[in-house]
């Protein structure tokens, strides 16, 4: 067995036992996997792919506010689920009872503004924590009512110049709307995953920092010089250090995976897909963290660069809150971030992709660790020849 190897089973053994290790790694990330998925879990209700739960209260009855009902009553069950109701307290009954997510509301003169050029409004009423439900509800309203106005102004500008009003009433055919399955560019975590996979990349870069600064502590207890005096190669006592960083970082990322998967419910995706991805995310959290300990001087003081690092990179990675994926600033910035793309490639396993979807995130994740990696152990080679 090599020195580098033995170095790093020492320090796991001594680690293993140590309950920072244990809190910071495992229990601090489950923990808040669990809190966050508690508290936001609602805002990942996609509001697709299990159904659309609406309601409409018609006060009106006439065709006009019939249309849309009709309209949305044609598609898949699958999709869309339309109830209707004799009264708003009926309807907002239903919300309160999760029968429901939001509600189509015609009050009793609504065809009539229609026809006689007066504003009519269709109120939409939402779920609180169903907030994209209710936007989805409120687009349907909104392209229904459009094309109401655009029907309506051709109704009247036919009347002006012909002064006969057309056949029928050419307002309930104003809308149509359908369900068409797409192939999605990126696919979205479903919250159980989401914040698993978040809280376990953010604690990664705190974790690993256990063993690239092991150099630092071993110097400041004086055990380093020992090291460097008997006969082993910097290189092994180096490799040693990053061995024992990699090999904590698998065990937290392993035991999220496996815990989060049985007691969250979470969905990681291919297994051999989502090995890619953990360990080329493990060697870029050994590679930033272990630049950080090469440029500081006490185990304080990696600690703390350290901390700020990973709050900044998981920030800006989308670790706590979602980052859309648009043509802004912020978009472009968070790819320059381990994080960001360990979550993007958690999403293109998702809807049971197979594990080469995972492929692109983990070559843009592992030049991260290959090129911090390669300063880092330049820059503490330089640092042990003093």
């Amino acid at each position: 067995m090599s020195a580098a190897v033995l170095i790093a089973t020492k320090d796991l053994k001594l680690r293993i036992r140590d309950r920072s290790f244990i809190i910071l790694g495992i229990v601090a990330p489950l923990s808040l996997a669990v809190i966050f998925n508690l508290v936001f879990g609602n805002a990942f209700d996609a509001g697709t792919g299990i159904g659309l739960e609406l309601g409409v209260v018609d006060l009106d009855q006439s065709e006009s506010s019939r249309g849309l009902s009709q309209l949305l009553e044609a598609q898949d069950d699958e999709f869309l689920t339309l109830t209707s109701f004799d009264s708003v307290a009926m309807a907002e009954d239903a919300i309160g009872k999760d029968e429901i997510k939001a509600f189509f509301l015609f009050e009793e003169d609504f065809s009539q503004s229609l026809t006689s050029n007066q504003a009519a409004t269709i109120f939409v009423v939402g779920d609180i924590d169903a907030p994209t439900t209710t936007q989805i509800a409120a687009g349907f309203a909104e392209s229904y009512g459009t094309s109401l106005d655009a029907v309506r102004i051709a109704v009247l500008t036919i009347v002006q110049l012909t002064a006969s009003p057309p056949a029928g009433n050419p307002l309930s055919a104003a809308f149509s709307y359908e369900f068409t399955d797409v192939e999605a560019a990126t696919r979205q975590l479903d919250g159980n995953t989401y914040f698993a996979a978040a809280m376990g990349v953010f604690f990664l870069f705190f974790t690993v920092q256990f063993g690239v600064s092991g150099l630092l502590e071993e110097g400041r207890l004086g055990t380093l010089d020992r090291l460097m005096v008997a006969p082993i190669k910097k290189s092994s006592v180096i490799g040693g250090k990053a061995i024992l960083s990699f090999a904590l970082g698998i065990i937290s990322m392993g035991v999220m995976v496996v815990v989060t998967s049985i007691l969250m419910g979470a969905v990681w995706g291919a297994p051999l897909g989502v090995t890619l991805l953990v360990v080329a995310g493990v060697l870029s959290a050994v590679g930033i963290m272990g630049l950080v300990a090469s440029v500081v001087k006490t185990p304080e003081g990696a600690g703390n660069l350290g901390a700020i690092i990973a709050v900044v990179l998981g920030m800006l990675g989308g670790v706590f809150f979602p980052i859309g994926q648009g043509d802004d600033l912020l978009s472009k910035l968070t790819f320059l971030t381990p994080h960001a793309w360990f979550m993007r490639g958690l999403g293109d396993l998702a809807d049971d992709a197979p594990w080469t979807a995972a492929l692109p995130a983990t070559g843009a994740i592992m030049v991260f660790a290959v090129v911090c990696g390669a300063i880092a152990w330049v820059f503490v080679r330089r640092s042990l020849s003093r």
